[in-house]
């Protein structure tokens, strides 16, 4: 179910109230947020409930296995039955028939014929995420400084909880799972809870909403029938939409969590007003960038290798990135533009640290160093922006076409929605002024006594019921 339904908000109230009431009682709270995170899962597909539980039991067995093996080839064997179980779980639902086409075209161009069976797979959402997050539970553990779950319970919780489950942010044991141990009894902090709903709400459902419907989805469709001032500003609009759909999603999932008692890490962090590339990533969807960094950087070697290869281990750090999001050319060519933007960006700081700048990268804000700042804003958020042509586009065809209409520089065409301008321009804006604004609304909230606490709520309800389209689209993420 998507969090912006009524189907939701009772959901969420029974959810709610039965966990506080079985507070002290945390056997059954968990098996009560363990069967809540079930349903909420069963209602998009109640067949693939077998997957994720399957998924959840496998990657126990392996930390299982991975912490009482005492021997050094026993925790690798344990990993590696982990990693193979994992990837090729991921691999099947959501690469084999992107494998069977280009295995297909291949062989026709050599002048042979493949016959790999059609196979029908639906690709179960959300399964991109709690493989993931399995995947680094056994990981930490076989590096030694993972959390390990204190019973089957609390890991089946961990793996489900569904504020996270479908888009994350992905979780590392030591983010759940030791609140999972304790079980918290009280709100954490309630005027941040509601704050973080109440933007999370107003970015998908208006915001999100009204730039998809009536600027982006068409102009992507068809951007044949667009002129470049058009294309420009539907590629500037689902730059804005996309941050607005993915961290609204996280900003209500980590609001309906605290409400529980719990504290998810947090997935974005103004990114488009980062001023370097490598700075945008570690701002970005940063439970998954982090996760890239560890897991896979880590691996090839990181920055220990000699410099030439720890370039080629960033760029196809963000390949392997650009096609987890899915199985088409368009995303493994926005990872390459950002592996490639990040690798010359770590040779630019290499280049720096060489010539004597130890601080290359982490130079503290100077009046002086401002003029800097803004173009290299102004690069990262145009790289940003142009790379997503290949990540929206329907095909590369398609891609191509987009970006050959831009380089027409038409002027003229069907107009631009003024209120679709001022949306793009306001997303943007809240890169830089949404922090005060979501502390104003904290401290104000913080203030008020419970009847105007209330008050508030119903006021924001009405206005969000009025101002909501009678359709939201689902999140865009929910397709990786």
């Amino acid at each position: 179910m998507q969090f912006a339904t009524l189907h939701f908000v009772y959901f969420f109230t029974a959810v709610l109230t039965g966990s506080w009431m079985l507070r002290r009682v945390p056997v059954a709270r968990k098996l009560l947020l363990l069967a809540a995170s079930y349903y909420f899962y069963g209602v998009w597909e109640w067949k693939l409930l077998g997957l994720l539980a399957a998924s959840s039991l496998w990657n126990w067995l392996a930390g299982e296995w991975t912490v009482r093996a005492e021997s050094r080839g026993a925790k690798r064997a344990a990993l590696i039955v982990a990693v193979t179980g994992n990837v090729g779980l991921l691999g099947f639902f959501k690469y084999y028939n992107f494998f069977r086409e280009n295995v297909a075209e291949i062989a026709s161009a050599l002048g042979f014929e493949a016959h790999l069976p059609l196979l029908e797979v639906i690709l179960p959402i959300g399964i991109s995420y709690y493989t993931f997050q399995g995947l680094a539970y056994v990981i930490d553990l076989y590096r030694g400084y993972g959390h390990r779950a204190a019973n089957l319970l609390d890991y089946l919780v961990f793996t489900a909880f569904f504020p996270q489950l479908l888009i994350g942010p992905i979780c590392r044991s030591r983010d759940l799972l030791p609140q999972l141990e304790q079980m918290p009894t009280r709100v954490p902090n309630l005027d941040r809870a509601m704050a973080l709903i109440a933007g999370g709400l107003f970015k998908k459902v208006i915001f999100s909403t009204y730039l998809a419907t009536n600027l982006v989805d068409a102009a992507f469709l068809a951007p044949e029938n667009y002129s470049s001032v058009e294309l420009l500003a539907a590629l500037y609009g689902y730059s804005i939409q996309l941050y607005l759909d993915f961290s609204g999603y996280t900003d209500i999932a980590r609001g309906t969590a605290l409400l529980m008692g719990f504290n998810l890490p947090p997935n974005f962090n103004n990114p488009y007003a980062a001023p370097s590339i490598g700075e945008f990533w570690r701002r970005w969807h940063m439970s998954f960038s982090y996760w890239l960094r560890d897991y896979i950087y880590f691996s090839f070697g990181g920055s220990r290798v000699p410099k030439f290869l720890a370039y080629i281990n960033i760029f196809f750090t963000m390949l392997i990135g650009g096609l987890w999001h899915g199985a088409a050319w368009g995303y493994v060519m926005w990872g390459a533009i950002h592996g490639l933007a990040l690798a010359l960006y770590k040779i630019s700081l290499d280049v720096r640290r060489g010539l004597g700048n130890p601080l290359a990268g982490r130079e503290p804000f100077t009046w002086g160093r401002l003029p800097l700042l803004i173009i290299g804003w102004f690069y990262t958020f145009h790289i940003c922006v142009f790379a997503r042509v290949f990540f929206r586009s329907p095909d590369m065809q398609t891609a191509w076409v987009y970006l050959e209409r831009i380089g027409d520089l038409t002027l003229y065409g069907r107009g631009l929605d003024p209120t679709a301008l001022f949306m793009i321009v306001f997303g943007l804006a809240l890169n830089f002024i949404g922090t005060p604004l979501q502390r104003g609304f904290i401290g104000l909230h913080a203030r008020l006594p419970m009847p105007a606490k209330v008050l508030l709520w119903m006021i924001l309800g009405i206005l969000l019921l009025t101002l909501k389209p009678s359709e939201v689209p689902p999140y865009i993420y929910f397709k990786f």
